[in-house]
């Protein structure tokens, strides 16, 4: 874990008090930064966050008011399963 990383980690856990377990990673891109926070949905797993900077402060300082804006604590799944009546007229159509 690079130290951008940890930073981010310690960014979410000031703020939602809760730490993070999921997958993490920080890439540098050709003009700027990209993080990946693997949530572990098998549907809706992943969140990506870009920022266009060469400063690794600017971009904690954005990654700061995006987690606290997005609330991802709130963030919940559901599954939803939608069945039918048994019925002959729905088995033969």
């Amino acid at each position: 874990m690079n130290h951008l990383e940890k930073n981010i980690l310690d960014i979410i856990e000031k703020h939602y008090k809760h730490k993070y377990v999921g997958g993490i990673k920080v890439t540098k891109l050709l003009s700027g930064y990209k993080l990946v926070l693997d949530l572990g949905n098998p549907d809706k797993r992943l969140i990506q966050i870009s920022f266009d900077t060469n400063s690794e402060e600017d971009f904690l300082k954005f990654i700061e008011k995006e987690l606290i804006s997005r609330q991802l604590i709130r963030v919940q799944w559901f599954k939803g399963v939608k069945t039918y009546p048994e019925d002959e007229e729905r088995r033969t159509c």
